[in-house]
């Protein structure tokens, strides 16, 4: 098998492989994936987005994966292959890639299309977490008919006030090891731009300001969410409530709040995700009526060793 850069081919060979993976996910999760990926496909003619090939001995693509370097973290977005040892050789092909080398971390956040990614993962050293995606029917969902008057006020969510919604994150996610999902490193500006992606790009749907909502007043104690990923489909993309107002049914107040928002717009489903140790927020969905779907895993590992005149050097260093 060759590795080949996936920006060398033309847009006929990669089509078909965007394609493929927008069906798995209309599929498996409901989730149509059509505009990121139109997003990429831009993106990678235009040279700014590197990726993988793996190409047969009889010419045909077994596997591909994509990949970017945002700041000092390299970030996999997609990776498939026909065999494991096709996996293998895309992830060893993306630790030799110049990004891999200036990169202070790697992460990805995968839908696996098959055990041997995890695997491949493990083999390499990530540390990977788990996460449920879970589904629940709006027709059936416990509570949705109660009434909306009742929980703690509730205003929209807006771009104009973003920034305490930016700040409650970082407090409901303190000490999180889940959060290395959204905010690599806890950092503000991180949690800035999970916001400002979440809401300015197609990466988790198109976001929903109406079923959108910050709970309490000038520094708000909870806030969701939510997108739509799919014709009749709304997602949960964040609930979070600070610790002091925990254990008070604000959690299940802002999901149901925006349920019923979606449902009212003819919504029939509700997805989210949710991490796997976080067993106080599985209970609080099982209670609403979700269930799993699918399933995501989050790998993360430091720089990827280098060798400079046969000594091995990690790449923070190689580069300081």
């Amino acid at each position: 098998m060759t590795l080949l850069d996936w920006r060398d081919l033309a847009p006929e060979d990669v089509v078909p492989l965007l394609q493929a993976e927008r069906r798995r996910y209309v599929e498996r999760l409901h989730w149509d994936l059509a505009p990121a990926l139109r997003l990429v496909e831009a993106a990678r003619i235009r040279g700014e987005v590197p990726g993988l090939a793996l190409r047969d001995d009889e010419g045909s693509i077994a596997g591909w994966a994509f990949f970017v370097l945002a700041g000092r973290q390299l970030q996999i977005g997609a990776l498939h292959a026909t065999t494991a040892g096709g996996v293998r050789a895309l992830l060893d092909g993306i630790f030799s890639s110049p990004e891999a080398e200036l990169a202070q971390s790697l992460t990805c956040f995968l839908s696996p299309s098959s055990p041997s990614v995890a695997s491949a993962l493990t083999r390499l050293r990530f540390d990977l977490q788990r996460h449920h995606y879970l589904e629940a029917r709006l027709a059936d969902m416990p509570g949705l008919l109660a009434p909306t008057g009742e929980g703690a006020p509730l205003r929209s969510l807006e771009v104009t006030n973003a920034a305490p919604a930016v700040r409650l994150l970082a407090r409901a996610y303190a000490g999180d090891p889940a959060a290395r999902c959204f905010a690599p490193t806890a950092r503000l500006d991180e949690w800035a731009q999970y916001l400002g992606q979440t809401i300015a790009t197609p990466s988790l749907g198109r976001w929903l300001p109406e079923a959108s909502f910050l709970a309490g007043g000038e520094v708000p104690s909870g806030v969701v969410i939510t997108t739509e990923i799919a014709k009749g489909v709304a997602h949960i993309a964040q609930v979070a409530v600070d610790p002091s107002a925990r254990r008070q049914g604000l959690g299940r107040h802002l999901v149901l709040s925006a349920a019923r928002v979606a449902a009212a717009a003819e919504a029939k489903r509700l997805t989210l995700i949710v991490a796997e140790a976080n067993a106080n927020a599985r209970a609080l969905y099982a209670s609403l009526g979700f269930q799993p779907r699918g399933e995501f895993i989050f790998g993360h590992r430091g720089p990827v060793p280098r060798r400079v005149g046969g000594v091995t050097m990690r790449a923070s260093a190689a580069v300081a």
